[in-house]
């Protein structure tokens, strides 16, 4: 199978991103050979390393930082960019990850929540894949989780929703404690 049979079969997978014996296994070669194929779609920019046995159809990490942790999902800033909260592109991906995570991705950092914190993301198509990606309430209760403040809203939120994830993060928001700081967030972002 030539390279550009190789990549066409990738393609037609519907994700971005593939270890090499997932490429192994799509072009029927046996690993040495598909790691020679591979380095030759990486030389001529038909495909992108990622980290360490990882590969990506784009070099775009908002279509691959979703894919490279099972069971994980962008948040944070970049969360907030994706779900139209935020203009600004952020530069650093942030992804929860149910486990602690070596892998060393650049423009991504992998955050490790409790396994009972990993919810309230959804499937987002972008660019014509499916990403995993936090609802903005989430995204925030997020950031105030890791960070314990965020300097991001908007008039859009779902107070009650916001309330329900922040309860079950643990974190203690009452009735007028949300209210307040929505109050206090939007008078912040109003003046900036």
């Amino acid at each position: 199978m030539n390279t550009y049979e190789i990549l066409e079969n990738l393609r037609i997978k519907k994700i971005p991103v593939f270890t090499t014996n997932d490429i192994a296994r799509i072009s029927k070669l046996a690993k040495s050979s598909a790691i020679v194929s591979i380095k030759r779609m990486v030389d001529k920019g038909l495909l992108f390393r990622v980290a360490k046995g990882i590969y990506a159809l784009d070099s775009d990490p908002f279509l691959y930082a979703s894919y490279i942790i099972p069971n994980s999902y962008i948040s944070f800033n970049a969360a907030l960019y994706l779900n139209k909260t935020i203009n600004q592109i952020p530069s650093i991906i942030h992804v929860v990850v149910p486990r602690r995570v070596k892998k060393k991705v650049k423009g991504i950092i992998f955050i490790n929540f409790p396994k009972k914190a990993i919810f309230g993301f959804k499937k987002m198509n972008y660019r014509g894949y499916f990403i995993w990606v936090a609802e903005k309430e989430k995204a925030l209760i997020d950031i105030s989780y890791k960070f314990g403040n965020t300097n991001y809203t908007n008039k859009d939120l779902n107070k009650k929703k916001l309330q329900s994830y922040a309860k079950k993060m643990g974190l203690d928001i009452s009735d007028r404690k949300v209210l307040r700081w929505l109050q206090r967030e939007i008078l912040f972002n109003m003046q900036s």
